[in-house]
């Protein structure tokens, strides 16, 4: 396998930057993610590092070799695509073979691969059915064989899981993950779900418009985002946001609460100057409970407001309140007796806390 490393990688579109001098390096056998909305260059970066777009500045090492002019065929990678890609007029068997007869690859060597590949992916019984004869799933393993039959020093994957139901794709998710383990493969895999970017990756990249925003490990990521757009993106429900002033006893108010600030907020606090300024606050979904199953639950750590509407989970509920004209959601505990139309305590867990800059919506540390 190998190592990919991109450097001041730029794509242009006539005016439009679709990825914007992107830096990083994914290193041998690891799993990365690429995470971002609809339209942030994730994509397009992949299909630069296939050869199937080219590139506009900047480098593209696979291992220690500069591919930017080389034949996608040159690459040693294989792509596993959204629509699966798979020739309707060929079984399995020759859907998997295809790119090794393109090789000239030995017959018997052929058919040990496919026959090695499709016990991998639980799908021997299908190698002799057309892909119209097949489910979304299984058609997904056929694409996904027969990138592995060709032994790529990297594999590509843009959102290969997209189009599967939503218990087939947690399944896929988990299958995906067995194979990295399995084959000891580099992966390059491209979605806008935050759930399996969380789930899969061993790094993840969050891209917005064309821009790195941040790269990490996912739950150093989920702890420590770089800014307000990876705090709301990463995590599901999304992180709340409140506008909030710091006061010279270092509360944070808002006409709807007044919280206390932990030592680690206090810190923040000081470090950065921040008494007597306006701040936003974010706080997680999961950081607010129901207080009547908090005993350290006082004044000074609650939220008290108005329940607009729940959603029962089964094994949480999810409350959601207005603070300044914006829904709040909380996860609070199944046993809580919460109505719509009621009131309720949060408690909140300052420990949990996050401070962005209302300007740049960066994040204080």
């Amino acid at each position: 396998m190998a190592k990919v490393t991109l450097k001041n990688l730029t794509k242009q579109f006539d005016e439009v930057t679709a990825v914007d001098k992107m830096n990083t390096i994914i290193e041998d056998r690891e799993f990365v993610v690429l995470v971002g909305p609809s339209g942030c260059g994730k994509t397009t970066t992949l299909r630069m590092v296939a050869g199937l777009e080219e590139v506009t500045g900047g480098e593209i090492y696979i291992g220690d070799r500069i591919v930017n002019d080389v034949p996608p065929k040159d690459r040693d990678i294989a792509m596993v695509f959204q629509n699966y890609a798979l020739y309707p007029h060929m079984n399995v068997y020759d859907n998997m073979a295809f790119g090794l007869k393109l090789r000239k690859t030995p017959k018997p060597e052929i058919q040990q691969r496919v026959e090695e590949a499709a016990r991998i992916l639980k799908i021997e019984q299908l190698l002799k059915r057309k892909p119209k004869q097949l489910s979304g799933g299984q058609r997904q393993r056929v694409a996904l064989g027969r990138a592995i039959v060709r032994d790529p020093k990297v594999f590509l994957m843009d959102e290969p899981l997209s189009n599967l139901d939503a218990k087939l794709r947690v399944q896929m998710r988990t299958e995906i993950a067995k194979l990295h383990q399995r084959l000891n493969a580099t992966i390059i895999y491209v979605t806008h779900d935050q759930t399996e970017a969380m789930t899969m990756a061993d790094k993840i990249i969050i891209m917005k418009d064309g821009i790195v925003q941040q790269i990490g490990k996912p739950q150093v990521v989920y702890d420590h985002p770089n800014n307000m757009f990876v705090a709301g993106f990463i995590g599901s429900p999304a992180m709340n946001f409140s506008d909030v002033k710091i006061t010279d006893d270092l509360k944070l108010y808002n006409k709807n609460f007044t919280l206390d600030t932990s030592k680690k907020i206090k810190d923040i606090i000081e470090k950065n100057n921040l008494k007597g300024k306006e701040v936003v606050l974010g706080i997680r979904p999961e950081d607010l409970e129901d207080s009547e199953f908090i005993p350290e639950a006082k004044e000074g750590n609650t939220i008290k407001s108005k329940v607009e509407v729940t959603e029962p989970m089964g094994a949480e509920i999810y409350v959601y309140i207005d603070i300044d004209g914006v829904l709040t959601t909380a996860r609070v505990s199944p046993r809580s007796k919460v109505k719509d139309g009621g009131m309720i305590d949060l408690f909140v867990n300052l420990d949990q806390l996050h401070l962005f800059d209302k300007k740049t919506e960066k994040a204080y540390i």
